[in-house]
C-alpha cells in the first residue's frame, strides 16, 4: 500500500517563506486537462477581421494556400475554428468560393480566365485598355490550377468598399502572378478583377496558352514601364531567380497615409513592393518605380543581383541572391511597420522560422536589432545548423513544454494583426515532431519591450486582456508575486532543424533578492510601475515583459516572461555562442498544479515494497518548474542519489517541491544484489483525451525496456468508432520521441497490422470483425510487451470488451540491429487511451520481487497444486507444461 507521509523535519524555505506540505487531497482539483476538437489545418495562413459586417461582432476569418480556409470569434481565442463553403477539395460548382463575371458560381479551376477590368492608367496616366490575362494561361505548360494556388491575402477596400483577395497562381520556372478577386462579401463568391504583378516574362519557357517567344506580351509589362521590347536585363533563363522575384505571397496593407502597398516574393531575387490602386485593387501603374543598383538610380543593362529597384517589380526591401526568404507580411504595431519573413523549408525538417525586421517607413529600410538590412548583398545560407547569417530577429523556433504532447517545429507563413484593444498577435502554421507533415494554425499574442522590439508568448492566446500600453503604464503583477520557480527557455539560432531539433525548458529560480539560480545564473530587475522586466544572464540582458498566461491544453495559470537581447549579446556564430537579439521564455506556473502534473506524469523505478538488485536511476527534475529531491534512512545501504553500498532495508523519502509547496512521499525498499526483477506494471495515459487528434499526434508517456526484459501495460481504450485502424497503437523506436536519431521500428496498430512494414506479418488475434469497431471502445488492454537481446520483440494483450467478451491479440518480430534496449509508447488515431483509473496514484509503480525458491507449484489460477497437476504450471517463478 502507498502512503503519503509528512515529513518530520519541519518546514524547509524558500527565501522568507517557509514551505507548506500538501498531500493528495490538497492536490485534487490543482488542474484539469483540456483538449480542442476544431483546429483548423491551413497552410500559409492570412488573417482578416470582418467588422464590417457585423462591427459589433467581429468574425476572424483565415484564407490559405489550396483554398485552406476558417472563421473563428474572439470568444474561442482563435483555437477552434470551422469551415465554409468548398475548396480544392470540390469538383464542381456547388457552394464554390468563387464566380465568374456574370455572377454564376464555378468550379475554382477556370475562375482565372477572365476578369472585370477592361481599362486602366497606364504609367503616364493614360487611359488605355487592359486586355484579358487568363492567370491559368501564364501558368508554365502543363500545370494545373489545383495544388498552385498559394498564400492569398484578403484586405477591405475602404474606398471599392468590397473585399480584395490577392492570390498566386504559381507556376514552375517562375512563371507565376498573383491576382485580385473582389467580392461583397468575405466568404465570396469571388471574381476575378485582374492581375497584378507577372515574373518568369523573358522567352525560355512555354506556358499553358502562350508560346516561349515573346511571352512578355501577355503580362502588363508595357502598361507598367511604356517599353515597346523587353530589356535584356530580364533574359536570364534558368538564373532569373538570381535576380528577379517570383510572384507569389502577397501581402497588402495599407500605411498611415492611407495608401496601399503590396509587398510580394519568395526566395530568388528577393522581396519587392509596389503600390495598388484604391480605386480598382491593382496596381496604380502611375506610380513609376526608378531603376537602382544598391539604393543609386543607374542606366539599366545587364541583370544585376543588387538591383534594389526595377521599374515593373517595384522597389526590392528584403532577400536576394536566392537566400532563403518568403512569405513577408507587413503590419505596423506601435511607432514602427514590422517586416515578418519565413526563412528556411517549409517542411518538417527543413528549418521554416519567422524572421522580424522594422522601419519606420513602409517600403523600409527593415533592419534587425542590430541594423543590419534585410536585403542581403551576396549569398548566405541563413537558417539550419550551417547558417552563416543569423539576421532578422528569430521570434521563436520549435519548442515544446511539458503539456504538449509533441513539439512545434518548421512554424511560419505567418500574418500578423492588431486588434480593437490594440493587442497584436502572430497567426502562422506549425508542423509537429510526433506529426509527420501535417500542420495547424496557433495564435500567440505579441508584446513590445521597452525598446520597440516585438516578442510572442509563450502561449496561445487564451483570452488574456493584457496590452502593450498597459505593460508600460502599470505593474500588474506584484512583485511579490513575480520570485519563485520557473522554466526557461532559450530560443537559438542555428538549430539542427534537419534533425527536427527544438527547444525544452530548464529550471530556473528567480529568488526575492533578485539573484537568478538553478540551470541559469544572472539576476533579474522590474522596472518600477511597469510590467517591464529585465533579465541578465551571462552578462546578456534580455528586455521584456510580465504578463498573466495559461498553459497550453491545461488551465493552469502562469506568470510568464517573454525577454529579448535587443542591445546585447554575442555575434560570434555558432549555436551556443550567438546570443544577440535572442528571445527567450520564462514561465512560472502555478506551484500546487506544477506538483500535481508532476505527480501524474512521473514514472519511478521502483514501488514502495520492491527489492532492488540495483541501483536506481532517480528522477530530480519535475514538470512545470517543480524540482525532485531524495533522503534515505540510510546511506551505508542506499544514497540519497541512489548509489547502493550495502544489502538490507531502506526508506527513501521523495520530495516534490515548487515554490511555497512541497509533496512528501517516503518509499520502503530492500535492496538485495541477488534479487530478481519481475514484470514492472505501467497504466499508459494519452496526452489528450479527445477523439479529434489525427495519426501520431497524440502520444502516451515513453518507457524503455532493456534487452532480455518485460513490461506490462494495462488500459482503457477509448475511440471514435468508425473504423477498425482508428484505435491505439503500440509504437516501438530507438530512442524517446525529440531525441537526436529518432527512429521507429514497430508501430502495432489494434486491428491486427503494422504500419512500417505495412502488413500483418507477424500478427494473430481472434477478434471478430464484425463487431471490432464497437468492441474495441472502451475495452481493457492487459498486454505485455517483451525484448530479448537476440532482438526479438513479441507483444501479447488480452483485451476484454465492456460487455466482458475476451480476445487476445500477440506479434512477433526481430528489431534489426539488436539495440541494448528500446523505447515503448502508445499513440493512435481518433481514439486515447487511458490507464489512471487502474492504479491509485499518478506515478506508475515497478515492482521488483525476491526469488521465488520453495519448490511449490501452482496452476495459472495461482492455486496451490501437487506434482499430479497436468498443464502449465509455475515453479520458483517460471512456467513450464507438466505432461
Amino acid at each position: 500500500m502507498k502512503k503519503l507521509l509528512l515529513s518530520m523535519l519541519g518546514l524547509a524555505a524558500i527565501g522568507a517563506t517557509a514551505q507548506t506540505q500538501v498531500c493528495d487531497n490538497d492536490l485534487t482539483n490543482a488542474y484539469t486537462s483540456r483538449s480542442y476538437s476544431k483546429r483548423v489545418v491551413c497552410h500559409d495562413p492570412s488573417i482578416v477581421v470582418d467588422d464590417i459586417t457585423n462591427p459589433s461582432s467581429p468574425t476572424y476569418y483565415i484564407y490559405g494556400s489550396h483554398l485552406g480556409r476558417g472563421k473563428t470569434t474572439a470568444a474561442s481565442n482563435y483555437q477552434e475554428w470551422t469551415s465554409f463553403k468548398a475548396g480544392e477539395e470540390a469538383a464542381g460548382n456547388v457552394n464554390s468560393l468563387f464566380a465568374n463575371k456574370q455572377g454564376t458560381l464555378v468550379n475554382y479551376s477556370i475562375a482565372y480566365q477572365s476578369h472585370v477590368v477592361t481599362e486602366v492608367k497606364n504609367s503616364k496616366g493614360e487611359n488605355v485598355k487592359f486586355g484579358n490575362f487568363n492567370a491559368h494561361g501564364w501558368q508554365y505548360k502543363g500545370y494545373n490550377v489545383q495544388g498552385n494556388q498559394w498564400a492569398p491575402d484578403i484586405v477591405y477596400n475602404k474606398t471599392m468598399k468590397k473585399w480584395c483577395m490577392y492570390m498566386s497562381l504559381n507556376g514552375e520556372n517562375w512563371c507565376s502572378s498573383i491576382v485580385c478577386f473582389v467580392s461583397d462579401n468575405i466568404e465570396g463568391p469571388w471574381v476575378y478583377q485582374g492581375p497584378v504583378v507577372f515574373s518568369g516574362f523573358q522567352g525560355s519557357y512555354a506556358h499553358n496558352s502562350y508560346a516561349a517567344a515573346d511571352d512578355w506580351k501577355h503580362t502588363d509589362y508595357a502598361i507598367a514601364t511604356g517599353e515597346t521590347a523587353l530589356p535584356t536585363r530580364y533574359k536570364n533563363g534558368k538564373s532569373w531567380g538570381t535576380y528577379w522575384p517570383n510572384c507569389i505571397d502577397p501581402c497588402v496593407f495599407y500605411d498611415d497615409n492611407d495608401n496601399l502597398w503590396m509587398s510580394y516574393g519568395s526566395w530568388s531575387g528577393g522581396i519587392f513592393m509596389i503600390k495598388l490602386d484604391k480605386t480598382n485593387g491593382l496596381r496604380d501603374y502611375t506610380y513609376t518605380f526608378p531603376y537602382e543598383v544598391n539604393g543609386k538610380v543607374t542606366t539599366p543593362g545587364a541583370a544585376s543581383a543588387n538591383c534594389t529597384s526595377d521599374p515593373y517589380f517595384g522597389k526590392k526591401i528584403a532577400g536576394g541572391y536566392y537566400v532563403s526568404g518568403e512569405a513577408s507580411y507587413i503590419q505596423k504595431i506601435g511607432k514602427y511597420y514590422f517586416l515578418f519573413m519565413s526563412y528556411g523549408g517549409l517542411k518538417s525538417d527543413g528549418g521554416y522560422q519567422m524572421r522580424i525586421f522594422r522601419s519606420e517607413n513602409p517600403d523600409g529600410p527593415y533592419v534587425d536589432c542590430y541594423g543590419t538590412s534585410a536585403l542581403f548583398k551576396s549569398y548566405k545560407m541563413n537558417y539550419s545548423a550551417t547558417t552563416a547569417d543569423n539576421r532578422g530577429v528569430l521570434l521563436f523556433g520549435g519548442y515544446q513544454w511539458d503539456a504538449m504532447s509533441g513539439a512545434e517545429i518548421a512554424q511560419g507563413h505567418n500574418s500578423a494583426f492588431v486588434d480593437k484593444q490594440n493587442r497584436s498577435f502572430v497567426v502562422y502554421h506549425t508542423r509537429f515532431s510526433n506529426g509527420g507533415e501535417g500542420h495547424q494554425v496557433r495564435v500567440h499574442q505579441l508584446f513590445l519591450n521597452d525598446e520597440g522590439w516585438l516578442m510572442a508568448a509563450p502561449f496561445e492566446f487564451d483570452g488574456e486582456t493584457i496590452t502593450d500600453a498597459a505593460i508600460a503604464s502599470k505593474a500588474s503583477i506584484a512583485d511579490a508575486d513575480i520570485a519563485g520557480d520557473y522554466q526557461f527557455m532559450r530560443h537559438q539560432y542555428g538549430q539542427n532543424t534537419k534533425a527536427k531539433a527544438f527547444e525544452t525548458p530548464v529550471n530556473i529560480t528567480l529568488n526575492a533578492d533578485g539573484t537568478i539560480t538553478g540551470a541559469e545564473k544572472g539576476t533579474w530587475k522590474r522596472t518600477a510601475g511597469t510590467d517591464y522586466i529585465h533579465l541578465t544572464i551571462n552578462d546578456v540582458v534580455y528586455r521584456g515583459v510580465l504578463v498573466n498566461q495559461t498553459i497550453d491544453y491545461t488551465n493552469i495559470p502562469a506568470i510568464a516572461i517573454s525577454a529579448l537581447s535587443s542591445s546585447s549579446g554575442s555575434l560570434t556564430m555558432g549555436q551556443n555562442n550567438f546570443t544577440y537579439q535572442q528571445e527567450v521564455w520564462a514561465v512560472k506556473a502555478d506551484a500546487k498544479a506544477a506538483i500535481k502534473y508532476t505527480v501524474n506524469n512521473l514514472t519511478l523505478p521502483f514501488a514502495d515494497g520492491a527489492t532492488l538488485n540495483a541501483a536506481p536511476s532517480l528522477p530530480t527534475q519535475g514538470k512545470m518548474g517543480a524540482n525532485i529531491s531524495w533522503k534515505s534512512s540510510d546511506t551505508s545501504i542506499l544514497t540519497d542519489d541512489g548509489k547502493v553500498n550495502g544489502k538490507g532495508k531502506v526508506t527513501m523519502t521523495m520530495t516534490i517541491s515548487k515554490d511555497e509547496y512541497e509533496y512528501v512521499k517516503d518509499y520502503s525498499l530492500n535492496i538485495d544484489a541477488d534479487a530478481e526483477e519481475t514484470t514492472p506494471v505501467y497504466y499508459p495515459v494519452s496526452a489528450q483525451k479527445n477523439l479529434t487528434n489525427a495519426y501520431a499526434t497524440n502520444l502516451s508517456q515513453d518507457y524503455t525496456v532493456k534487452a532480455g526484459n518485460k513490461a506490462q501495460f494495462k488500459f482503457y481504450n477509448y475511440t471514435v468508432g468508425t473504423d477498425n485502424f482508428k484505435s491505439w497503437v503500440l509504437g516501438v523506436s530507438n530512442v524517446a520521441h525529440g531525441a537526436a536519431g529518432y527512429k521507429e521500428y514497430v508501430m502495432l496498430r489494434n486491428d491486427n497490422w503494422e504500419n512500417i512494414s505495412w502488413g500483418n506479418i507477424g500478427c494473430t488475434s481472434d477478434f471478430n470483425w464484425d463487431t471490432f469497431v464497437q468492441d474495441m471502445n472502451g475495452s481493457l488492454v492487459d498486454m505485455t510487451v517483451e525484448y530479448a537481446a537476440t532482438g526479438t520483440f513479441k507483444m501479447t494483450a488480452v483485451i476484454t470488451t465492456k460487455d466482458k467478451k475476451v480476445y487476445h491479440y500477440s506479434y512477433s518480430t526481430t528489431i534489426s540491429g539488436k539495440p541494448a534496449k528500446i523505447n515503448v509508447f502508445f499513440t493512435g488515431e481518433n481514439s486515447y487511451i487511458d490507464g489512471s483509473s487502474l492504479v491509485d496514484t499518478g506515478i506508475a509503480p515497478i515492482v521488483i520481487q525476491k526469488k521465488q525458491n520453495d519448490g511449490k507449484w501452482y496452476n495459472l489460477a495461482g492455486q496451490l497444486v501437487d506434482k499430479s497437476y497436468k498443464g502449465v504450471v509455475i515453479v520458483n517463478g517460471r512456467k513450464f507444461v507438466n505432461k
